[in-house]
C-alpha cells in the first residue's frame, strides 16, 4: 500500500470520528482574496476584531482572522471549511513554538483543537494562560471593583485640583508637561506644540493662554518656552541638548493641567503652587513606600535599550513621575489582598496600564478629531521621549483613554463577553455586518500534560520554553502554526524588559523572570545576523521530529526585505529537513501605522506550508525571475516561490545566500 494514501483519525468523545487524508487542504488551496479582504480591515483595528488577544501589550502580532484562513484549511471536513461555520479541528494538536501574541492558540482553541505554546519570554505565557482560562467574567468584575476602590482611595488625593471657575475641588485628568533642554543661551523648556485643543468651531486653547510671556520659572529661575520646530531650528534636539545631571523624571516640568468639575465640567488651568505641593506630597510617600531594588529594575544592554541608557536612564523606575510611581506601588500593595487565582489577569492589567501611565508617554489630544490624548509609551514601537509629556490619572472617575477602568472595561469586559460569543465581519449588502459565529468560544481547560488531551478539545498547554528543545514525543502534534520572529526587526524581547521588571514585582512566583533573553531567535545587530538561522533552525528541527507523518505541516507567515533574512530563513529550513508545499500571500499591515507611515514598506505576508522532506520528492518549483519592481504583495509571492526552488534543489549555505542577493538585486 502507499503509504502518502493512508488515512488517519482523531478520537474525540464526544464528537465522530475525524477521518483526514494524507493530503492538507492547505497544500492546494488558500482563499487568498477573501484572507486579504478581512485581513485588510482588520489592520485597523486588530484589538477590536480579536480582544481576547490584547490583555497585555505585544509586538508584531498578526491577523487574527489570517489565522482562522490558514486553520480553516487543515479541516477535513469539507462542510466545516467555510469561514464561517463553526468548529472543525476537534481532536487535533497545534503547536506554536514562538506564539508571542498567542493568535493561533486563540484560534485552533475556538475552531475545537488542542493547542500548545511556548515562548522563551515569560509575558506570552502568562498572556496565553490569563486569557485563555474560563474564569467567570462576573468573578472579575467582583474583584476588580473594590480592588479599585482601594486603589483610588490611596492615591486619588494627589489628582486633586482647583476648578478655575468656582475654586472647588476637581479632579485632573492629565498633566502635560515640557521638557528642560539646554540651548547655546542656557536652559529652555520644549513642547510639541502651543497648541493645547483645537475645537470643531475654529477656536484654539493655546499654552500661550496661561503663559502669556512664554517663560516660566524652574529652580528660581525664568525659562523660555519654545515649541519643537523652533528647538529644531536652533539645533536644541535629541540627547545632545537633554540635561543628563538630573534624573530622567525631573528634566520634564509640569505646565498644564486638564481636569474636570462637576459643575463646570472639562477645563484647562495653568498648574499652580498648590498643584506643585501635591506633586511634592505623593514624592514623600513614594519615596518611603515605593522600594525597588535596584538590581531588579536595571535597564539591560539592548538594541532597544540602549536609548534609555545612553540618556542616562540605568533603572525602569527613572520613567516614572512621582504620583506613577505612588500608583505602581499602591497598586502592588493592594494586589496583595486579591484571591489567587485572580492575581494573573489583574497584574497583567496593572503591567499593561504603565505604557499609558510613564514619563515617556506623549499627547495627542490637540487636533480637532482628536483620537485620544495619549500617545502611549510604544506607539512607534521604540522608546520615544517627547517634548510635550503627559502624566495621565490612572483612576480619573470618568471613562477616558488609559485609565485602569477604561482597560478592564475593554481587555477584561469586552474581551470576556466576545470570548464567549466571538463574532466576525461579513460583507453583506455592500457593506460589512457582525457575524456572530454560534457555540464557538475563545476559552479552554489548561492541563499539563499531553495524555490529557486524548479524548477531549479546547485543553491547552502553556509553558516558557526554549523551542530549540521541545518536550514532546516524536510525531505527537498534528500541524505546527506559528509566526517566527522576523529577523532584526522589532525587538521587541528587549522592549519587554519595560513590563518584565513590574510583572516580576507582581508575580515573583509564577514565571522564570531569570532567562536567557538573547537565545530568542533575533538577529540584535549586524555583527550576528548568522544567529537567526541558527536558532531558528533548532527550533524548526524540532518541529520536524514532533510532527505526525504524512500529514504533518509546518506553517508559518513571513516577510522581510533583505536577502540575508531569507537566506538564513532557507538554510534554516532545509538543514531541518522541510519542503515547501506551497506558498500564498495576505495582507499584513495597516499602511498608515506609525511605524511604517510614508516608507517603502511590506505590507504582505507570505504565509509558507512546509511539508518533513520524505525521500525524493518531485520537482515543483521553478525558479523565479529577479526582483525588479517594487510591490508588496508580488515581492512576497516571488519570495515564497524562491524559498520553494531553493529547498528542492539542496543548494550549499553560500549558494543560498548567493541565489538570494541576485534574486533581490535584479
Amino acid at each position: 500500500m502507499d503509504p502518502t494514501q493512508i488515512a488517519f483519525t482523531f478520537p474525540v468523545s464526544d464528537e465522530p470520528t475525524v477521518q483526514l487524508a494524507d493530503t492538507v487542504p492547505i497544500d492546494t488551496f488558500f482563499p487568498e482574496e477573501e484572507a486579504n479582504t478581512l485581513a485588510e480591515i482588520e489592520s485597523f483595528n486588530k484589538h477590536l476584531f480579536r480582544p481576547n488577544t490584547y490583555l497585555h501589550k505585544w509586538w508584531a502580532r498578526r491577523s487574527g482572522t489570517t489565522f482562522r484562513y490558514i486553520l480553516k484549511q487543515l479541516v477535513p471536513n469539507l462542510s466545516k471549511r467555510d469561514y464561517y461555520v463553526p468548529g472543525g479541528l476537534e481532536g487535533v494538536t497545534i503547536l506554536d513554538p514562538m506564539m508571542g501574541g498567542g493568535t493561533t492558540l486563540h484560534e485552533a482553541i475556538r475552531l475545537g483543537a488542542n493547542v500548545i505554546g511556548y515562548d522563551i519570554d515569560p509575558i506570552p505565557v502568562l498572556q496565553a494562560k490569563a486569557s485563555l482560562a474560563n474564569l467567570p467574567l462576573s468573578e472579575k468584575v467582583r474583584v476588580f471593583r473594590p480592588f479599585q476602590s482601594a486603589l483610588a482611595k490611596g492615591i486619588s488625593k494627589y489628582y486633586k485640583t482647583a476648578c478655575p471657575t468656582c475654586g472647588g475641588t476637581a479632579e485632573i485628568q492629565f498633566t502635560l508637561y515640557g521638557q528642560r533642554k539646554k540651548s547655546p543661551d542656557g536652559e529652555v523648556v520644549v513642547v510639541d506644540s502651543f497648541t493645547l485643543r483645537e475645537e470643531p468651531d475654529d477656536t484654539h486653547k493655546s499654552l500661550e493662554d496661561f503663559y502669556p510671556s512664554l517663560e516660566l520659572s524652574v529652580k528660581g529661575h525664568s525659562v523660555p518656552i519654545i515649541d519643537r520646530e523652533r528647538a529644531h531650528k536652533q539645533g536644541i534636539n535629541g540627547k545632545s541638548s537633554d540635561i543628563l545631571s538630573i534624573p530622567f523624571a525631573e528634566r520634564y516640568v509640569p505646565l498644564v493641567i486638564v481636569g474636570f468639575c462637576d459643575v463646570h465640567k472639562s477645563f484647562f488651568k495653568k498648574v499652580d503652587p498648590a498643584d506643585y505641593d501635591s506633586i511634592k506630597t505623593a514624592a514623600r510617600w513614594a519615596t518611603r513606600n515605593a522600594r525597588f531594588s535596584p538590581q531588579d529594575f536595571e535597564v539591560p544592554q539592548g538594541p532597544k535599550s540602549r536609548d534609555l541608557i545612553n540618556r542616562d536612564i540605568h533603572h525602569f523606575y527613572e520613567l516614572f513621575f512621582p504620583r506613577q510611581l505612588a500608583y505602581i506601588a499602591q497598586s502592588h500593595a493592594v494586589l496583595q489582598t486579591v484571591p489567587r487565582e485572580h492575581m494573573l489577569w489583574l497584574a497583567l492589567l496593572l503591567s499593561t496600564s504603565l505604557e499609558f501611565n510613564s514619563a515617556l508617554c506623549g499627547y495627542k489630544g490637540a487636533a480637532k478629531r482628536r483620537p485620544g490624548a495619549i500617545r502611549h509609551v510604544f506607539s512607534h514601537h521604540a522608546y520615544s521621549f517627547p517634548y510635550t509629556a503627559l502624566e495621565n490619572n490612572p483612576v480619573f472617575s470618568r471613562s477616558t483613554s488609559g485609565t485602569l477602568n477604561n482597560l478592564f472595561e475593554s481587555r477584561i469586559v469586552s474581551a470576556g463577553k466576545w470570548a464567549r460569543e466571538p463574532i466576525e465581519r461579513q460583507f453583506v449588502n455592500r457593506t460589512w455586518a457582525k457575524a456572530p459565529i454560534p457555540s464557538e468560544v475563545d476559552i479552554g481547560q489548561e492541563v499539563s500534560s499531553l495524555d490529557e488531551f486524548i479524548g477531549k478539545r479546547r485543553m491547552y498547554l502553556v509553558a516558557q520554553n526554549d523551542s530549540t528543545r521541545i518536550s514532546l514525543p516524536s510525531e505527537s502534534v498534528d500541524f505546527v502554526v506559528t509566526d517566527p520572529p522576523y529577523f532584526n526587526n522589532v525587538q521587541y524581547s528587549d522592549l519587554s524588559h519595560f513590563f518584565r521588571c513590574w510583572l516580576k514585582t507582581f508575580l515573583p512566583e509564577q514565571a522564570r523572570w531569570q532567562y536567557a533573553a538573547q537565545d530568542s531567535a533575533v538577529a540584535e545587530s549586524s555583527q550576528n545576523e548568522e544567529k537567526f538561522g541558527s536558532v531558528i533552525g533548532s527550533i524548526w528541527k524540532e518541529c520536524n521530529r514532533v510532527l505526525k507523518r504524512p500529514h504533518g505541516r509546518l506553517i508559518f507567515t513571513y516577510h522581510h526585505w533583505r536577502p540575508r533574512a531569507w537566506a538564513q530563513l532557507t538554510i534554516a529550513l532545509q538543514k531541518a529537513g522541510f519542503l515547501l508545499a506551497n506558498a500564498f500571500v495576505v495582507h499584513s499591515e495597516n499602511p498608515i501605522s506609525v511605524h511604517i507611515m510614508n516608507l517603502r514598506s511590506l505590507k504582505h505576508d507570505a504565509i509558507l506550508v512546509l511539508k518533513p522532506r520524505n525521500g525524493r520528492e518531485p520537482l515543483q518549483w521553478e525558479k523565479p525571475e529577479p526582483i525588479v519592481d517594487f510591490d508588496s504583495y508580488s515581492f512576497c509571492q516571488a519570495c515564497g516561490q524562491m524559498t520553494g526552488w531553493i529547498l528542492q534543489n539542496d543548494l550549499s549555505d553560500p549558494e543560498i545566500e548567493k541565489a538570494w542577493v541576485s534574486f533581490m538585486k535584479g
